[in-house]
C-alpha cells in the first residue's frame, strides 16, 4: 500500500463529471495510456469522498446517476484514514499487458 497527499480536486467550467474523476485519478499517479486502473483498490477519508462528490454533481445534478458513478468508480471510504490522505493498495494500477 502507498499513501499520498490528495490532489487538488480540479472542477473546471468544460469539465464533465468523469473528468472530475478522471483527473483525480491521474492526480494520483495513474498513466491511463499504460496502466489499468482499480479505482476499488482506492480509499480516503469521508471529507474527501464528500468534496469529490460536491464537484461532480455540480456537473450532474442528478443525485442518482452521481451516486451510481461514485460506487462504480471510487474512491471509497475508511474511517481510519487520515484526514488529506489517500491510500492506494496493491493492484490499483496494473501494466497493461
Amino acid at each position: 500500500m502507498k499513501i499520498v497527499n490528495v490532489p487538488k480536486i480540479r472542477c473546471g467550467e468544460n469539465e464533465t463529471a468523469g473528468d472530475i474523476l478522471f483527473n483525480f485519478f491521474c492526480d494520483l499517479g495513474w498513466d491511463n495510456e499504460s496502466y489499468i486502473l482499480d479505482p476499488r483498490k482506492i480509499k480516503t477519508t469521508k471529507t474527501i469522498f464528500n468534496s469529490l462528490y460536491d464537484a461532480i454533481s455540480e456537473k450532474c445534478p442528478d443525485p442518482a446517476s452521481v451516486g451510481m458513478l461514485m460506487v462504480n468508480q471510487g474512491p471509497g471510504v475508511d474511517k481510519k484514514i487520515k484526514e488529506g490522505k489517500v491510500h492506494l493498495y496493491n493492484g490499483w494500477i496494473k501494466k497493461e499487458s
